[in-house]
């Protein structure tokens, strides 16, 4: 895929992850359960991508949920964009593999993004109770643990490609 054709592609599919967390989601999981797909999918695309790409892969996540998902504007692109930026720049240093790494890095960005979250809302003045978000978030964690390696066999994508893409092939 052309440099210039990434960028669009994170739009598409970040467009459809949004709407299956906001139409489909909400009918399956009880209100304030409702997981966040948009880590699943930044996790995933910045497992092959630069630390740049990563950035701007997690910006591009980041503003569409808060213009889309009725949530703060900048909160979610500002934390989005930090887990981008920090799967890309250390993924050289991991063994990849199809199941086991996506899985636990979805569940624990699932934690990392939650706490910036709840500390970010904390420091602006916005009060949201500790125990509101810490009951959601083992089921937070369990669903990403197991949706992220999904997200990255339906996308296709293979530890091949991230070695082949480190070597400059």
């Amino acid at each position: 895929m052309a440099s210039w054709q990434r960028p669009i592609y994170w739009v598409v599919l970040f467009s459809l992850g949004l709407m299956v967390q906001m139409a489909l989601l909400p009918e399956v999981f009880p209100a304030g359960y409702v997981p966040n797909i948009m880590i699943s999918l930044v996790v995933v695309l910045a497992l092959y991508e630069s630390p740049r790409g990563g950035l701007v892969l997690g910006l591009v996540g980041g503003v569409l949920t808060d213009l889309f998902g009725g949530r703060l504007i900048g909160l979610n692109m500002a934390t989005l964009a930090l887990l981008g930026y920090l799967i890309a720049r250390y993924q050289p240093n991991w063994r990849h593999d199809s199941v086991f790494l996506p899985g636990v890095l979805g569940g624990a960005s699932q934690v990392l993004v939650t706490v910036l979250q709840w500390l970010l809302l904390h420091v602006i003045g916005y009060p949201v109770q500790w125990q509101m978000v810490s009951t959601a978030l083992p089921y937070w964690v369990l669903f990403s643990m197991l949706f992220t390696p999904a997200v990255a066999g339906i996308l296709g994508v293979r530890p091949s490609e991230s070695r082949a893409r480190r070597r400059g092939r």
